[in-house]
């Protein structure tokens, strides 16, 4: 299972909106076992290393320490479903290969 967490400034509203568009993007990829985590970047710190994925709105990018080696995808339009996918592809093809289709 990849686990995704989806990490907004405050509380989780954007957090919500941005898995939103990035199930859809995850389902055009073929990748049906995954749990999307939604929380806020005060909480965001403590889960990352229980995460294969992070996502993130790029201005708060810089506010995590993330773990190296752990992928990070950095959006400007949450709700850009071709954006996100974009992000999310290129984080799998280099990080997770095996779990796009063929």
């Amino acid at each position: 299972m990849l686990k995704i967490l989806a990490v907004c400034g405050n509380g989780q509203g954007s957090s919500v909106v941005l898995r939103l568009g990035l199930e859809p993007a995850l389902d055009e990829l073929g990748l049906k076992d995954t749990s999307i985590e939604c929380t806020s970047l005060g909480q965001a710190q403590s889960l990352l290393q229980f995460v294969d994925l992070i996502i993130i709105p790029s201005h708060l990018a810089e506010l995590l320490d993330i773990p190296k080696g752990k992928p990070l995808v950095k959006v400007n339009n949450l709700i850009n479903k071709n954006e996100v996918k974009e992000g999310v592809t290129k984080a799998l093809e280099e990080y997770y290969p095996e779990l796009l289709k063929k």
